[in-house]
């Protein structure tokens, strides 16, 4: 049976031996973060009420919960808790939550109010910055969870649902274990603490994070996290309007040179600047072949067939002379005519009209290479049983 956490003290986490695990390890030590969050809370206005601190046997994990002197609502208080670690088990955490007054329980919100840093790097620096960042928007974080804690009064959960709950708590998201769990199916027979009614998800909420309070210093603050995460996603609670840190877009080094002076050249802007002056060249071609191609009028004109037609007459036609497409009318030689001179000399140049309909030599010939073919397919429509039982 594994050995209880028990509470310990504040001198008790401050004798606890350093650790040496390495150059690239930073040290927070448990002193350090306390005396951070006794800073940040004395420069924001908080006083602190009580305080609880649990250990592991060694010291090697700890985590602490101050209690703080704001309430503005009867019920709730608002504390601050913290997790640290020396064997690299668990990394630093903290956040705001709630105490409740009456039953000496923990809220901590589902998806804010938590921080979490690996112990390298600048992780010392970044510890001060985030405490210093939760309890600035501590009332914010207080309000949520007060809010969250009214929903839950309104809902009525009897014994079947308060134990369909308990069962996903306990089998799916594992965050208690068989004695928690049976601490918890006690708390619904025979509850500790006198709540309005006990048939409501607040009282069933309470009856869990009781029994979190024998949950490990390493995993406490997580177990707390995912029960209220679990609960408020089930039932919509309200989202507060948390706020989000500003992400500036990622600028391409190349647009800006690669750091390197202004004066010297960048391959991507040269590459756009060639691109536009192409562009520019282009249009300005296509501007100067429309204004080469001159309409003047249209000429109409019918054929033997009794066709009409129109057709521009152009004083000049630039094209393209190397695709062969390239013609030169400079002047046309249909412009200076009359319109019926110009009618007469297309009718001159019409000697036979060319008719799709097939000649009487044609179909003779047709005929003849019919015969000439009819050798080469010889089908046999007999009634043959023997090919047919063959073939079936």
């Amino acid at each position: 049976m594994p050995k209880k956490i028990k509470e310990c003290t504040k001198a008790q986490l401050i004798a606890v031996d350093l650790p040496t695990h390495g150059d690239s390890y930073t040290v927070i030590s448990h002193e350090s973060v306390i005396n951070y969050v006794y800073t940040e809370l004395a420069t924001a206005g908080f006083g602190v009420v009580s305080e609880t601190f649990r250990a592991t046997a060694d010291g090697q994990i700890a985590h602490g919960v101050h209690v703080l002197q704001y309430q503005s609502d009867p019920e709730l208080s608002m504390m601050f808790a913290w997790t640290n670690s020396y064997n690299k088990q668990v990394r630093f955490k903290c956040g705001v939550g709630a105490y409740v007054n009456n039953a000496g329980t923990f809220m901590v919100h589902g998806d804010m109010g938590s921080w979490a840093r690996k112990h390298t790097g600048t992780a010392d620096e970044e510890t001060v910055e985030t405490i210093k960042g939760q309890i600035k928007d501590a009332q914010m974080y207080y309000d949520q969870l007060k809010s969250d804690k009214d929903a839950m009064k309104e809902i009525k959960m009897n014994k079947r649902k308060q134990a369909q709950l308990l069962g996903i708590l306990f089998a799916e998201y594992q965050i208690l274990t068989t004695e928690q769990a049976s601490m918890v199916r006690s708390e619904m027979m025979k509850p500790t603490h006198v709540f309005e009614d006990t048939s409501s998800l607040w009282a069933f909420y309470n009856y869990v994070t009781t029994a979190l309070q024998s949950s490990h210093p390493k995993t406490w603050m997580e177990d707390q996290r995912v029960l209220h995460y679990f609960i408020s996603s089930v039932n919509n609670f309200s989202k507060s309007s948390v706020p989000q840190p500003v992400v500036e877009a990622e600028v391409d080094p190349l647009t800006t040179n690669y750091g390197q002076p202004e004066n010297q050249l960048n391959i991507l802007t040269e590459i756009e600047k060639t691109e536009a002056e192409e562009t520019l060249l282009e249009v300005e071609e296509v501007e100067e072949l429309d204004s080469n191609i001159a309409i003047e009028e249209v000429v109409q004109y019918t054929d033997p067939m009794g066709n009409t037609f129109e057709a521009p007459v152009f004083d000049t036609i630039e094209l393209n002379r190397e695709t062969k497409m390239a013609v030169m009318i400079s002047p046309c030689a249909a412009h200076d005519l009359e319109a019926d001179a110009f009618m007469d000399a297309i009718d001159e140049t019409v000697e036979e009209v060319i008719s799709l309909e097939p000649t009487p030599e044609d179909h003779q010939q047709f005929e003849k290479e019919q015969l000439e073919t009819e050798d080469d397919f010889a089908f046999d429509f007999s009634d043959d049983e023997d090919d047919n039982e063959a073939f079936f």
